[in-house]
């Protein structure tokens, strides 16, 4: 046996060298016998469905959306919309119409095969109010659908445990909150002129040294009052580079009211000092010893690398389709089902929060009804007034929404050439297949092309492996991704629900983009983050992200169960008169709602349990919950009592939380709890309230 393994060797060496040969020959014959053109995204196999089957938290369609617009512009009701033609900041219109998805009780009584009937379709409508005084966005639900005269529009309270449908809209007109700030900025020009040798950029104007005027969200004051921080920040050249460009100047509006003629500045921030007035400022800066501090300018240091480009898509080699062999996955396309090697699970979209998946089964046995984003909070901490109190929750800014299209990978004939069979893959690899999404925004349908890919990816690791003086067993490991991409700002958040061979499921995040900096202070900013060039610093800051697992192990009835690893001194039979050390499992039941932390030295496992299914020899069937291997280890919020944060996120508190399922419960945040933090849409923490989770719906 051992004699053999030197001819093995060389003869599967031949038989590679000679697939190599034969693949770089069709490459290139494709490349000069071919037209270039990027791998297809409609290949009929990609079409091909797992079964007949329907969708019930599928998006609406563009009919349904046409119809349910239809309805609330002719129908008899009080919301007095406008004409698409006429949509201004004083005027009401509708923002966002999509599916409101159905109740847990009614979706599974379908998918399950007890009831033929399929769930009511309803939809949620936000509607800008802007005829008031005050402006608001009011939420609604319409239906059932189709409209008809059983059709109603009623205040969408259900899961708002605040009982509001309404919320503050501190940003009625973005036009005049954009336009004021820069008055602002024009009318102190000969400063900025002197402090940074230039001036805010006008819509005329675009100079890429030139000045713009960056914000913190509004907020709500204690006297009542709607007030914000701005920054001025360079423009930038060719690249979003501003967030790396802050000038270390900043003031404080009061933007209350809708007219701008009753706004005012309320304080100016510059090395360190306070202002109460810009006459105050003013004075300041006129006076001999002013202090000007080092300019932050651009230069190649923010640039993208020299092959970037802004195209529609990345300048590279030549595309050759290449059949890379019968893909494992089927995508249902029309009802958006997805199913590979034993999964099977449903996909739905919300422009708040992006992707979700329903349904999720392994080998046609229950795992999860529900898996999917409900916030992304980033918290900074810094001295200056923007970075030390900045909060974004980015279901406002619409992870769904900015879910824009995914660069497909390429094999390049040249890659072949230099580095044989080397894939560059950008977004998703080659043999990716592409689904679009698409939502509603005012009265528009828009389409974002090839916003979600899937594919097959081969593990750089075996299934498993083991080897003796006589055999050797490995097994070829696979896993199927599903991937998004939401870029929100400066940030380009990636998200992966990737599905193991073994059963499990993984949920990955990355961020890319540039980072949200700040001016750099010497002897202060290290202690915030860490000098990046020599006017601008990083910012420390909490990303933290919430995601909803609503667990179906085998049935509704599940229980969490702490299995601790702990350390013990045992007194064995085997070793009499001595006391040995070691360590034992002790198993906890978690009995009622609560907040947990990831376990020092993982020694914890916290295990999702159905107690009335056993294995063969006993033990309860489930599922461990863990840490993932994206971003790091999952983080909690690190700050304790955020003012700006107020209670709009107080599941950032823990690492997991545990919780009965209520309909009324079905999600953890609301983007409408931005401006009004104090008194959130959906206050998280009342969700806690002691009541029991062993065998109960979690």
């Amino acid at each position: 046996m051992k004699s053999s393994y030197p001819t093995m060797r060389t003869l599967a060496f031949l038989v590679a060298l000679l697939a190599v040969f034969l693949f770089v020959f069709y490459a290139l014959f494709a490349l000069f016998t071919s037209n270039v053109d990027f791998p297809s995204v409609t290949s009929e196999k990609s079409l091909a469905s797992p079964s007949i089957k329907y969708n019930p938290w599928g998006d609406l369609s563009i009919l349904e959306t046409r119809a349910i617009l239809e309805y609330l512009h002719n129908s008899p009701n009080n919301l007095k919309l406008s004409s698409a033609a006429s949509l201004g900041s004083s005027e009401n219109y509708v923002v966002r119409t999509e599916l409101l998805r159905p109740n847990k009780s009614q979706a599974l009584s379908y998918v399950d095969g007890k009831s033929a009937v399929k769930p009511p379709r309803w939809a949620t409508v936000l509607v800008y109010n802007g005829s008031g005084t005050d402006a608001t966005l009011d939420e609604y639900a319409v239906g059932p659908l189709p409209p008809s005269a059983q059709t109603e529009i009623r205040p969408l309270t259900f899961y708002h445990n605040s009982g509001k449908s309404s919320s503050p809209n501190l940003v009625p007109d973005s036009a005049s909150l954009q336009e004021w700030p820069n008055s602002v900025a024009r009318n102190i020009s000969d400063i900025t002129q002197s402090l940074f040798g230039s001036t805010v950029n006008s819509e005329e104007d675009s100079n890429p040294d030139g000045l713009e005027i960056s914000f913190r969200d509004p907020w709500i004051d204690r006297d009542g009052r709607t007030v914000r921080w701005c920054l001025f920040q360079r423009e930038g050249k060719k690249w979003d580079t501003n967030t790396l460009l802050p000038q270390g100047l900043y003031f404080k509006i009061d933007t209350t009211g809708r007219d701008p003629t009753e706004w005012k500045v309320l304080n100016w921030f510059y090395n360190n000092v306070l202002y109460n007035s810009t006459e105050e400022f003013r004075t300041a800066w006129m006076m001999p010893g002013f202090e000007i501090t080092p300019r932050n300018l651009d230069g190649e240091w923010t640039h993208i690398d020299d092959d970037a480009n802004f195209d529609s898509h990345p300048k590279q080699s030549p595309s050759i389709p290449i059949d890379l062999g019968k893909q494992s996955f089927t995508l249902n396309k029309d009802q958006r089902i997805v199913s590979w090697k034993g999964f099977e699970f449903y996909l739905a979209f919300s422009q708040a929060a992006g992707l979700a998946l329903f349904d999720i089964r392994f080998q046609n046995e229950k795992i999860l009804y529900e898996l999917g984003l409900q916030e992304a909070l980033s918290h900074y901490a810094g001295k200056d007034p923007v970075q030390g109190a900045a909060k974004y929750l980015d279901s406002a800014w619409g992870m769904g929404a900015t879910m824009f299209e995914l660069v497909p990978g390429m094999l390049s004939a040249r890659a072949i050439i230099e580095e044989i069979l080397k894939f560059l893959g950008y977004d998703c690899p080659d043999d990716a297949q592409f689904m679009d999404v698409q939502f509603s925004v005012r009265t528009q349908m828009v389409t974002h092309r090839n916003a979600i890919c899937f594919f097959e990816h081969k593990a750089d690791y075996p299934l498993q492996r083991h080897s003796t003086d006589s055999y050797v067993s490995v097994s070829h490991n696979t896993y199927f991704v599903v991937r998004t991409v939401a870029v929100v700002g400066n940030y380009d958040y990636s998200i992966d629900y990737i599905f193991y061979l073994d059963g499990s499921i993984e949920v990955k995040f990355r961020a890319s983009g540039y980072i949200q900096g700040a001016y750099y202070v010497p002897g202060e900013s290290e202690e915030y983050g860490y000098r990046v060039h020599d006017q601008f610093a990083s910012s420390l800051h909490d990303h933290v992200l919430n995601f909803k697992a609503d667990f179906d192990i085998l049935g509704q009835e599940n229980t969490l169960v702490s299995v601790d690893i702990e350390p013990a001194t045992v007194q064995y039979p085997w070793a009499p008169g001595e006391r040995r050390s070691t360590m034992k499992l002790a198993r906890r039941v978690v009995e009622t709602e609560t907040g947990l932390t990831w376990p020092a030295n993982s020694g914890s496992h916290l295990v999702v349990l159905n107690n009335g299914s056993s294995n063969s020899w006993g033990e309860k069937r489930g599922y461990r919950i863990m840490p993932g291997s994206g971003m790091g280890a999952p983080a909690h919020l690190t700050f304790q009592g955020s003012e700006t944060l107020g209670r709009a996120a107080e599941w950032a508190q823990k690492d997991l939380w545990v919780s009965r399922q209520k309909d009324t419960e079905a999600k953890s945040s609301s983007p409408a709890s931005n401006f009004i933090p104090d008194e959130p849409m959906i206050d998280f923490g009342k969700f806690i309230d002691g009541e029991s989770v062993v065998q109960e719906d979690l």
